[in-house]
């Protein structure tokens, strides 16, 4: 079975088509890469930006129509806060509420 052709060497040559096609990369030696600095673990198929503040926390979220999202962020406005910390404020009292003790 044929190799598939590159699409990153074909997109170059329809930038460049007088320049012949580049060496196949096995020619090429490669060096070993040096060890990538630890980060925290994260879940399988998470990827991205992993703030070191979050570690250990899982996310919690529920589904709200257009208008009381825009109301949520404008009393964190007001407050001159998050919509995080309201909500965080707004689960303690959930707690307390049921008798439970409220996040620290």
């Amino acid at each position: 079975m044929a190799k598939r052709p590159s699409l990153a060497e074909k997109m170059r040559q329809a930038v460049t088509p007088d320049t012949p096609p580049a060496a196949p990369m096995a020619a090429i030696p490669v060096r070993p890469a040096a060890a990538p600095p630890q980060e925290p673990r994260r879940a399988a198929g998470m990827s991205g930006f992993y703030a070191s503040t979050r570690a250990g926390k899982k996310k919690v979220t529920a589904p709200l129509d257009p208008a009381t999202h825009k109301r949520l962020r404008q009393l964190a406005l007001d407050k001159d806060t998050t919509s995080e910390a309201l909500l965080i404020e707004a689960i303690s009292d959930l707690f307390i509420k049921y008798g439970k003790p409220p996040i620290t």
